[in-house]
């Protein structure tokens, strides 16, 4: 099993309209492109919140999706990634970043 993370870093003043595009357009999207959780693959997406003590002014986020393998991963970055991209670049521009990288779950027991 492999997680997708994606990281976002997105500026002050579009932050309210970033994060309603991506919690009502990109995560619907996620799942009807079929990740997530469904009845024949219960893999999981993780949206959260970074925290930090810094000081930037900018909100971090997190976007953490199961992939069976990579070419579920690059299904991932073609599809959704490539579509978030035109989007939300058009519309935020420099004020919101992200980068993407691909972790191989190790299994401990």
């Amino acid at each position: 099993m492999y997680i997708v993370n994606t990281s976002f870093m997105v500026e002050p003043p579009v932050h309210e309209r970033w994060y309603d595009l991506f919690v009502h357009q990109v995560i619907p999207f996620l799942r009807e492109a079929g990740f997530g959780e469904n009845e024949e693959h219960p893999r999981r997406i993780i949206f959260s919140r970074v925290l930090t003590n810094s000081g930037d002014p900018h909100y971090t986020y997190s976007l953490q999706v199961e992939v069976p393998d990579t070419a579920e991963y690059q299904r991932f970055m073609q599809e959704v990634m490539g579509e978030y991209q035109t989007i939300a670049l058009s519309l935020f521009g420099e004020q919101v970043v992200h980068f993407t990288s691909l972790l191989k779950t190790i299994d401990l027991s």
